[in-house]
């Protein structure tokens, strides 16, 4: 395999020799009798390194007794018992019987003390050591031993140095001795919870940007086709260019994808995608931008919502008026000069006028910014709340 094993080091009671007790664990290439998890783990994966976190008080000294040898670094052995034994153990300590654990594990080994994550500033602790320590590349962790807190810190940590774009997470391992049977105890993968977990990310992802290749890479995971994928990566990049037609296509060529059951954590997020992509059932250009603009103005980017909203509009005094939609000098330019003329003229109600002209300013101020803007441009480009109120008035009495 390679990359990086983390596992965590308890204090373990049932055996006087090893801490824990000595379990038969069943890997997916065999059988393998310990009581460290952790190291009949790291036989099976074969990393290239494997990190021991542990507190000051965790069994060091029955770990280290486990795989020395006979007089191998026998007074720090004996210090580092008294050092359990007192809850005192220091990293200089671990340091110095660090080749010991290498020579019996058989590989790169770096033991590393962590505080026991009594509050917030301990759990933060611990995963800003994870960080510091762990290399970049693939890791696996192992959540079986230590504090039953630390499985979570964990699990966490795991997420975190993901999002941060250290490392890629291969796998969680969990040796489940409560549901030991017939002497052998099965090894869980909780990859599952992997891949709950970045769906999780993604949509969070979504709701910010509304990019929809965010999911391209969970759905291949879970076994749908590059070509499906490929459409919502091609859709996001028309909706971004407010390229509506194309982006409305392209996601009604993945859309059939959502009308069965997905396998893994796809499925359960299935019905949530499908929400989120629910506008391009609309059945017209107008309709596909108005529920755009909306959609982008709830997400607070309040440029692309006044773009949409503005474009809705056009598309629909061209459709009201006669014109064509789909050029710009014979048709979208003089729907929207005949509704100016009309307002100009006051043919339509005020609340209609001050709608229109408020949603053109602040389409063009939201595009150039403050720039020679009058002051209530520059003080709406300054309010946030404000601005959201103006927009989606606007928005509500052009287009309903």
């Amino acid at each position: 395999m390679g990359g990086t094993l983390v596992t965590f080091l308890g204090k373990g009671r049932e055996n006087p020799q090893t801490g824990y007790r000595t379990a038969t664990y069943r890997f997916p290439d065999g059988l393998r009798t310990t009581s460290y998890f952790g190291l009949a783990l790291s036989e099976y994966l074969r990393p290239e390194c494997v990190i021991i976190l542990g507190t000051r008080g965790s069994q060091w000294d029955l770990l280290v007794e486990n795989v020395a040898r006979t007089g191998e670094e026998g007074a720090a052995r004996l210090e580092l018992i008294d050092a359990v034994v007192n809850a005192r153990v220091e990293q200089a300590l671990l340091d110095r019987l660090t080749p010991v654990l290498k020579s019996g594990v058989g590989r790169d080994v770096r033991p590393c003390l962590i505080p026991y994550g009594r509050d917030a500033e301990e759990q933060k602790a611990i995963l800003e050591t994870i960080a510091r320590v762990v290399p970049k590349g693939e890791v696996s962790f192992d959540l079986t031993h230590g504090f039953r807190h630390l499985g979570m810190v964990g699990f966490l940590s795991a997420f975190m140095l993901e999002r941060i774009g250290k490392l890629d997470v291969r796998g969680l391992w969990y040796g489940a001795l409560d549901m030991t049977e017939d002497g052998v105890t099965p090894v869980l993968r909780l990859d599952g919870l992997t891949s709950v977990q970045r769906w999780i990310d993604a949509l969070d992802q979504f709701e910010v940007t509304g990019d929809y290749a965010v999911f391209t890479e969970l759905l291949a995971a879970d076994g749908v086709g590059e070509d499906k994928t490929r459409c919502l990566k091609e859709a996001s990049f028309y909706e971004r260019t407010c390229n509506t037609p194309d982006a409305a296509r392209k996601l009604q060529s993945f859309l059939p994808v959502l009308e069965k059951p997905l396998p893994g954590a796809s499925g359960l997020f299935q019905a949530a995608l499908r929400r989120r992509l629910d506008w391009v059932r609309e059945t017209s250009r107008e309709q596909h931008q108005r529920r755009l603009a909306y959609q982008y103005l709830d997400r607070g980017d309040y440029l692309r919502a006044a773009i949409f909203g503005w474009e809705a509009l056009v598309t629909k005094e061209c459709r009201m008026r006669g014109y064509d939609p789909e050029v710009y000098r014979e048709g979208r330019e003089p729907a929207i000069e005949d509704l100016e003329n009309e307002i100009k003229a006051d043919e339509h109600p005020e609340w209609k006028g001050e709608a229109y002209w408020t949603l053109k300013s602040l389409r063009n101020a939201l595009a150039h910014g403050l720039l020679r803007r009058n002051k209530w441009e520059r003080e709406l480009l300054r309010d946030p709340a404000q601005l959201y109120r103006q927009l989606e008035t606007s928005l509500k009495r052009l287009l309903g």
